[in-house]
């Protein structure tokens, strides 16, 4: 997989013990999935994971001295046959903006655009500014049941409660709390300093609990990078709230779907 990254816009650097999280987050079903070999190699990989009657493509990639061999369409047509025959009724994925050949792949397979989607990091903080308001820790279990009245907009496959329920034991999770009930929370990956759910309850919000719950993050964790991968690019009052917090745009994706 990192040979396969390693000329992209963002060159993947993985230990075995950061890929097997990545995997366990995003749900990887190796009955799913599909890789070409090539005298004993893995040259081509179709990482694949499945939830109910939902499929999505984790990732895919092929050595760059076996492209242009028809790999990742062979796996693609192989893998979706398959998704096909277990009665799976729809397959999705991302794909970088600037990735004009995955993208030709995948809208030839029939896939189309859902949504626009922006990512983000936020500068590490040696001393971050203090929170005038008080952030709890919290179980995620505690709270994955009440998020989602939190949320304008659905999370990508990588950041979806189901993702998070996967990796809960490498989860920081902080909430505020006020007399009506959540009226915050952000879950962070402690190994990552990804900001995989951010949210503030409706009545709260454009009172500053965002930028400082942000800050909260960075007392937790001090020098680390805080990322955010797939903000709903229309959601204009979440981006200025990461660029007041010093957020840098970065390369964004197109998540994309198709019905089987």
């Amino acid at each position: 997989m990192q040979d396969a990254f390693s000329d992209y816009s963002i060159p993947l650097q993985f230990s075995v013990e950061a890929f097997d999280l990545m995997m366990r987050q995003r749900g990887l079903d190796r009955s799913r999935s599909r890789i070409a070999v090539v005298d004993g190699l893995v040259v081509s990989i179709w990482l694949v994971s499945v939830r109910g009657p939902q499929a999505y493509l984790i990732s895919s990639g092929t050595r760059p001295n076996f492209r242009s061999r028809g790999l990742s369409r062979a796996l693609a047509e192989h893998c979706i046959s398959g998704l096909r025959k277990d009665a799976i009724v729809s397959f999705q994925t991302e794909v970088l903006r600037d990735n004009k050949t995955a993208a030709g792949l995948y809208y030839s397979l029939g896939m189309t655009q859902q949504r626009q989607l922006d990512c983000y990091v936020i500068p590490a903080q040696e001393a971050p500014a203090r929170t005038s308001r008080a952030f709890c820790k919290a179980n995620w279990q505690d709270i994955a049941l009440s998020v989602s009245t939190l949320r304008q907009w659905g999370p990508s496959w990588q950041n979806a409660d189901a993702s998070l329920d996967a990796i809960a034991d490498h989860l920081l999770c902080l909430i505020f709390e006020d007399d009506v009930g959540l009226g915050a929370y952000a879950a962070i990956g402690t190994h990552t300093g990804a900001v995989h759910q951010l949210g503030v309850r409706q009545d709260l919000r454009r009172r500053g609990i965002g930028t400082e719950l942000l800050r909260a993050i960075q007392q937790h964790l001090p020098n680390t990078p805080l990322r955010l991968t797939n903000v709903q690019h229309d959601d204009t009052a979440f981006r200025s709230l990461l660029t007041c917090a010093g957020g840098e745009e970065t390369v964004g994706q197109y998540e994309l779907a198709m019905r089987l």
